[in-house]
């Protein structure tokens, strides 16, 4: 769904347009285009979607999640929720067997959505997010980068190692080097 629609329960009469229109540029969203349950805002503006529901719930209205965000919305909670740091993997864990399992579908399909919604696989999306979980523990954490890469299931630190240089350009051990030049900086 593209970000810039939002879908809305519970709209049934030109008032509830207008209320709807009335919330939206007390927001700052003086352009939008509102609709019979459906708000256009312009391209590439954004919305506080809890203070926006906040308004709409105060009139009877609310907004409607697009099932291919929200199947795309969990697979993003299962990805943070396994790697947390503190997810207790099997033996010969597969990410996408987990996903099926648990939301019920064919992995394909979950993955054809994912792609279509946010225009990259699952499993760069997962590459993305173990990298920047890694930057993290380097950063706020000084556990050592064979607990890291035990702790994000990487199979090996040389497979972290060489995941984290390819989307970084720099060594996990030179990253943290870094982090604390920068941090002695900041005390001096």
């Amino acid at each position: 769904m593209d970000n810039s629609k939002l879908l809305i329960k519970g709209m049934v009469c030109g008032r509830c347009v207008m209320t709807v229109k009335t919330e939206l540029e007390s927001l700052g969203h003086v352009d939008a285009s509102v609709s019979l349950g459906e708000v256009i805002l312009r391209e590439g503006s954004s919305i506080d979607k809890g203070a926006f529901q906040k308004r709409l719930e105060a009139h009877g209205f609310s907004l409607l999640e697009d099932k291919k965000q929200k199947l795309v919305n969990e697979i993003k909670a299962l990805v943070e929720e396994v790697f947390s740091g503190s997810f207790d993997f099997p033996e010969r864990f597969r990410f996408p067997e987990l996903v099926a399992k648990r939301l019920g579908r064919d992995y394909e399909i979950i993955s054809d959505v994912f792609i279509e919604i946010e225009k990259k696989t699952i499993e760069q999306f997962l590459i993305e997010y173990r990298i920047n979980k890694v930057k993290e523990l380097l950063v706020y954490s000084t556990l050592s980068l064979s607990n890291i890469a035990f702790n994000l299931n990487f199979s090996s630190v040389a497979h972290l190692s060489k995941q984290f240089k390819d989307q970084t350009g720099l060594t996990p051990s030179y990253f943290r080097q870094l982090q604390k030049q920068k941090q002695a900086l900041k005390n001096d």
